[in-house]
């Protein structure tokens, strides 16, 4: 696992550098790489939520590059578990910074903002992530005292204000994007554990 100060000259403690050296890391993946470490997290994440019992979970559908989701919802989803996906485009009138939340089926998409892809179920605002038992949110690193990276839309911070505050919310990274150190700001809310292709990495 690597520090907050590297010695080879990589981020240190720039947000921005973290962010612009996570997608370089990204891109190099090759595509066969990359079907294997999504069936890892459909692997690893279904296990990890069929043991911990609940009955909806909140994740974003992925985009080519991101962590795979698509494997691990089209799963759950046909295991008969809820499955809620963020909705970035205005349908419920409060926009981008408020995003509602979509009833997720398998197959069931349609693109949204920045092709995004969206769930075309029944749509709940904002606050029906208070719905959710577990939320799986997006990120590009994630540290061991709960910290993480994203894309910098700022908008998971802002829709994790909804949830319950007892779930816990699980950052999906590759093994590799689990460091030590990251540099976080005070309004940064922290996950809980890191959701890699090979297990489930207790945070903070």
């Amino acid at each position: 696992m690597s520090s907050l100060l590297l010695p080879d000259g990589s981020p240190g403690d720039s947000k921005r550098a973290w962010r612009e050296l996570g997608r370089r890391r990204r891109a190099g993946v090759g595509a066969q790489q990359n079907v294997v470490r999504e069936a890892g997290w459909a692997q690893t994440g279904s296990r990890r939520i069929l043991s911990s019992g609940v009955s909806t979970v909140a994740l974003y559908l992925s985009r080519p590059g991101e962590p795979g989701t698509g494997q691990l919802a089209d799963a759950r989803g046909r295991a008969g578990l809820r499955v809620l996906a963020p909705v970035l485009t205005d349908r419920a009138g409060r926009g981008l910074h408020d995003p509602a939340w979509g009833l997720y089926s398998p197959g069931q998409t349609r693109p949204g903002l920045w092709a995004i892809p969206e769930p075309i179920g029944q749509t709940l605002p904002a606050e029906g992530l208070g719905q959710a038992d577990l939320v799986i949110c997006s990120a590009l690193w994630a540290d061991l005292e709960g910290h993480r990276v994203g894309t910098g839309g700022g908008w998971y911070d802002r829709a994790l204000v909804w949830r319950r505050s007892e779930v816990p919310v699980w950052a999906m990274v590759d093994d590799s994007e689990v460091v030590e150190r990251l540099p976080h700001d005070s309004w940064d809310i922290p996950v809980d554990a890191a959701l890699t292709p090979t297990g489930l990495t207790a945070l903070g």
